[in-house]
Formats: C-alpha cells, sequence, structure tokens
C-alpha cells in the first residue's frame, strides 16, 4: 500500500460524495425499490424511493457548491465528479417521467394497456435502471481512487479543467 499525498481530512472529504451517491443508488435505488414493490401491504411505501432520493440529490448540490472553492484539487475534482454524475441521473430521472407522462397519455386517449406498459417499460425504467448500474460501477471506482487517494490526469483535467504539470524526467 502506498502513501497517499493526501492527508486523512482530504480522503475522508473526497468519499463523502461517491458514498452518499452510492447509497442513493444501491440503497435506495434497488433495495429499496425491491422492498417497497414486494410489500404489497403498504403501497405508498414507493414513494419513499423518490423521496429519499431528491434529499440526498439536494444534500450533495448544496454541499458540492460549498466545496467548490474547497482549497483541496483532490477534494473539489471528487465532489464534482459526483455532482456531474447525479445531473445524468437527474437527466435521467427526467426522462422516465416523461415516458410515465407518454404512456399516461396514450393509455388514456387510446385505452392501450400493454402500449403504456411497453412505453413505461422501454422508454423509462429499463434505460434508467442500466443507468443506475453503470453509474452505481463508475462511483465504486471513483470511491476506490478517493479512498487510497489517486486523482487521475485524466480527471483533473476533465473535472477541474487542469491541465496536467509534465513530470521533469
Amino acid at each position: 500500500m502506498s502513501e497517499s499525498e493526501y492527508s486523512q481530512q482530504e480522503l475522508k472529504a473526497a468519499q463523502l460524495p461517491h458514498q452518499l451517491f452510492l447509497f442513493n443508488m444501491v440503497g435506495n435505488h434497488i433495495l429499496l425499490t425491491i422492498i417497497a414493490l414486494s410489500n404489497s401491504t403498504i403501497p405508498w411505501l414507493a414513494l419513499g424511493v423518490p423521496v429519499i432520493s431528491l434529499f440526498i440529490v439536494g444534500y450533495t448540490f448544496i454541499r458540492g457548491m460549498s466545496q467548490k472553492n474547497h482549497e483541496s484539487e483532490f477534494v473539489r475534482c471528487h465532489w464534482r465528479m459526483v455532482i456531474k454524475r447525479t445531473k445524468l441521473f437527474m437527466i435521467a430521472y427526467a426522462l422516465l417521467g416523461t415516458a410515465i407522462a407518454i404512456a399516461w397519455l396514450v393509455h388514456n386517449s387510446i385505452a392501450i394497456k400493454e402500449m403504456a406498459y411497453a412505453i413505461v417499460g422501454g422508454l423509462g425504467i429499463l434505460p434508467t435502471m442500466v443507468l443506475v448500474l453503470v453509474l452505481t460501477v463508475m462511483e465504486s471506482e471513483s470511491l476506490n481512487k478517493a479512498t487510497k487517494g489517486i486523482l487521475d490526469d485524466s480527471d483533473r483535467k476533465k473535472f477541474l479543467g487542469e491541465t496536467p504539470v509534465a513530470e521533469a524526467e
């Protein structure tokens, strides 16, 4: 195990956004969704998934804005990484909502229930769940990097807009 050039405080601050994001993806969108859908005695339990998600996303954005000028580029980069991925996830949520709205309109206007299910499943739920899985894998890798104190030049350039300093040979 190599020594990190970052302090323990910086490592913990850089890990927090990834932990929040992963809790939202795995704990909330996967596990809580399955629990909510399997418990038919409390159907409104499924509403907890988007509510909890919105609280986590809101906290992430508010805290991320406060970390915008953090003295450590390591912490700034990891927060910006999560904010960018959270925005992507929110776009997927909006597309899911659009698919549900379209399905509702189709179902009410033509009364074809199967078409409404196909629209919600194919244009909404399936792409959202694929994105949840992809983002979970990406965030797991990013959390691993944050834990080890790794900041790649590509991440530095992508999330901080900085060109890496060329190392002397």
